[in-house]
């Protein structure tokens, strides 16, 4: 008769999903492994229930000249509600996003 063995469960941070080597990450906002991608990486305020991102936009990311690409910004939110997920241990995909801007987001100048 086989015996069961026991496994030990882990669970990869962040979410409620058992832990497994991670695939590469070419996600165009926060893969590492992604050449063209813009390498956001984000911290959590457990405390405040947030999720932070400091980062510069380089400059192949202009929209008009003067400012940062309406896509772009659509990306940098997109990911920053998928990482605040994670504080709730949801693992959430976004169907559709719609943004309204009060206006256009200037491009800082150095």
């Amino acid at each position: 008769m086989p015996t069961k063995q026991k496994t030990k469960k882990t669970r990869a941070p962040g979410h409620s999903t058992p832990a497994f080597k991670m695939p590469k990450n070419h996600c165009f906002g926060c893969g590492k492994d992604n050449a063209e991608g813009m390498h956001l990486s984000f911290f959590f305020d457990e405390e405040k229930m947030q999720s932070v991102s400091h980062f510069k936009l380089a400059n192949r990311y202009q929209g008009p000249p003067g400012h940062a690409h309406g896509g772009i910004i659509a990306v940098i939110l997109d990911e920053a509600m998928g990482k605040v997920n994670k504080l709730r241990n949801a693992v959430a995909l976004t169907k559709t996003m719609k943004l309204n801007t009060c206006g256009p987001c200037l491009w800082a100048l150095n």
